[in-house]
């Protein structure tokens, strides 16, 4: 992936191709597509709270019961369990979450002409790439919002000077800070950690995670809610058949019904 930039502001930018009115596609409404991420991610909740009690549940048959091999192999098998079924919810509701923000990436896109951060490409690449995928996702969505929403002018020639919505930065903070969490207590059950205090850090961490996650969780449904929101309330006419002032000119059409 092309990953050359330049300084913008005193930080570092990755460029975008110059806008170009898009020839495959046209607008569309992304409420199908948010509502089943919002479900996934849900169900990515209510996973991290019982891969919590899980943890929890090991601790406890540790501390009572550490020669009893029948009941640790079970308590072994319900938190291995839990663990795979987290992380294929978390795979599926990834996957959609990141299919609906392409789409919606491509609605902003005809809303506003203005330069977004990244390439599209970028879309998917910035939660793959390693060290980047803790801010870069965060840049994604803010200029998504800022082209989406109906008081950013059509004609805006860039959108990085658009100042980020509290609702973005509390969804990404309480993400990344679940995410953190999540990965220390992953790491010491990879680690094959057996002592019953390494298990209470565990469950300690597994359950400050899950509250984070059901912040970030419940903040990223109303993000969903937000943007599909904006790019409804904004009227469908792309930037290439509206003038400077923001009137439709010959071309423009607005959404159709319903």
């Amino acid at each position: 992936m092309h990953v050359t930039g330049h300084q913008t502001g005193g930080y570092y930018q990755m460029p975008s191709r110059p806008p170009q009115p898009p020839t495959d596609r046209w607008f569309s409404s992304e409420q199908a597509m948010g509502f089943a991420a919002s479900i996934l991610i849900g169900v990515v909740t209510v996973m991290s709270w019982a891969t919590a009690w899980s943890d929890w549940h090991s601790y406890q048959v540790l501390g009572h019961f550490a020669d009893d091999e029948r009941k640790l192999a079970q308590a072994d098998l319900i938190s291995g369990s839990f663990g795979i079924v987290a992380a294929l919810a978390l795979l599926a509701a990834a996957v959609v979450f990141i299919v609906w923000l392409w789409r919606v990436r491509w609605n902003a896109e005809m809303f506003c002409r203005g330069e977004h951060r990244f390439t599209r490409g970028w879309v998917i690449g910035s939660w793959i790439c390693p060290v980047v995928n803790l801010w870069y996702p965060k840049w994604v969505v803010d200029d998504i919002v800022a082209a989406s929403d109906p008081r950013t002018p059509p004609q805006t020639a860039t959108l990085r000077q658009i100042p980020g919505t509290r609702l973005v930065w509390a969804w990404w903070l309480t993400w990344v800070v679940g995410l953190v969490l999540d990965n220390i207590a992953q790491r010491s059950v990879l680690d094959g950690a057996a002592q019953l205090s390494e298990l209470r850090t565990n469950a300690v961490m597994s359950t400050i995670s899950a509250v984070s996650t059901t912040a970030a969780a419940v903040l990223a449904v109303l993000l969903i809610q937000r943007v599909n929101d904006l790019q409804t309330r904004r009227p469908w006419t792309p930037w290439w058949a509206q003038d400077q002032a923001g009137h439709p000119l010959n071309g423009g059409f607005p959404p159709p019904a319903g």
